[in-house]
């Protein structure tokens, strides 16, 4: 089979899309040497940040290649299905010279559309992104919560709409050496003992009842640190987000390498995550598979990702975040179990299962079409 697969994902920071992007198509290859899996994306003049921060030239530029060039460039490889792993990255299906596949991971940009973009912009991306949804040959997403949303708001049968779960790279273990830790510790200025939340200044990662539960930690704890790792999102910076709230003992680090995140969890004494709306959420099960416990939010997707291996809390709740918290904290016995449970839990996602199941809904959409 000869697939094709967007590759503009894999130009930016590490972000879900990217780290989906490139964990499939290594495991493609890997798993199938017969196939041919072929990137498709308009050559860059930028990269590294995300996709939101490039000049409107470039965006408009990559609007022209994937409407035009790219329906001409599978046709001249002689591809049998292009997959676009996120959610804007087809042309109107119509347009292709072969069935699509589009992995739609959530639908954050629909449900809280005003947190990123103008009234009028939000009214264009989801007029936009409605007709391929409702287009393309079948649409994978990455959890039974995201299939639910993604349907009662497109209306798209249910049974094209499949459900494969990310994995959890095989990179994330406890970091036990110590000089590697002690180097990561001191790029990032980090203290002794921390709490980790991830996500910065975007407003659906609700940083901020991350910040008003530790100042209520600290009044029991006060030796322990708030670390929030991240990119400004949209450039807003954490005193701008978080004016007017107390950060004494909070730090932000900024955005985290790759390669030092597994010693960054394994530092941490737990990792909280309380996003109001995640499609999946790797954060929680990397965490996991670094022997980090884990307070995370009762919503969306989190408790059918998380199971029983996380501490599930009201993520508007800071009290009840801080009791959790300082619980996790006191008992030798609780952290021990969590971090047992988060182990076996982050171990039952595998990327090399995530491509198997994908590979299948291949076969299947090609078959429908006669190939």
């Amino acid at each position: 089979m000869r697939i094709g697969i967007e590759g503009l994902p894999l130009m930016f920071h590490r972000t879900g899309t990217s780290a989906y992007t490139h964990e499939l198509v290594q495991h493609l290859r890997r798993q199938n040497p017969g196939d041919s899996v072929v990137l498709f994306a308009r050559n860059q003049r930028m990269g590294g940040g995300s996709y939101h921060e490039i000049s409107y030239a470039e965006r408009a530029a990559n609007f022209i290649y994937k409407q035009y060039r790219l329906p001409r460039e599978l046709a001249d490889h002689h591809i049998d299905i292009y997959h676009s792993p996120r959610d804007m990255g087809l042309p109107r299906p119509r347009q292709l010279p072969c069935p699509s596949v589009m992995t739609l991971h959530d639908i954050i940009l629909v449900r809280l559309a005003l947190d990123y973009y103008s009234p009028a912009r939000a009214r264009m991306y989801e007029k936009r992104l409605l007709p391929r949804v409702r287009e393309v040959d079948q649409i994978i997403t990455i959890s039974r919560f995201s299939k639910q949303d993604i349907v009662e708001w497109s209306g798209v049968p249910a049974d094209r709409v499949s459900v494969v779960y990310d994995g959890v790279s095989e990179r994330f273990s406890p970091v036990t050496d110590d000089a590697r830790l002690s180097a990561v510790r001191l790029k990032y200025r980090l203290p002794h003992e921390f709490i980790l939340c991830m996500g910065s200044t975007e407003p659906r990662k609700n940083t901020r009842t991350a910040i008003e539960a530790y100042a209520r930690l600290r009044e029991l704890r006060p030796g322990i640190q708030l670390v929030v790792s991240g990119t400004d999102y949209c450039r807003l910076t954490p005193q701008q987000a978080f004016a007017g709230m107390d950060l004494d003992g909070v730090l932000f680090p900024g955005y985290i390498e790759d390669d030092d995140m597994p010693a960054l969890y394994s530092m941490a004494q737990a990792l909280l995550f309380l996003s109001l709306y995640e499609g999946f959420g790797l954060p929680p099960l990397e965490a996991m598979a670094c022997g980090t416990p884990v307070v995370a939010a009762d919503a969306t997707s989190i408790p059918e990702i998380s199971g029983d291996a996380a501490i599930l809390v009201n993520p508007r709740d800071p009290i009840q975040v801080a009791a959790a918290l300082d619980m996790l904290l006191s008992s030798a016995d609780l952290r021990e179990e969590m971090i047992a449970r988060g182990i076996e839990k982050a171990a039952s996602y595998s990327w090399s299962e995530t491509a198997r199941q994908t590979r299948e809904i291949y076969e299947q959409v090609v078959s429908r079409h006669g190939g």
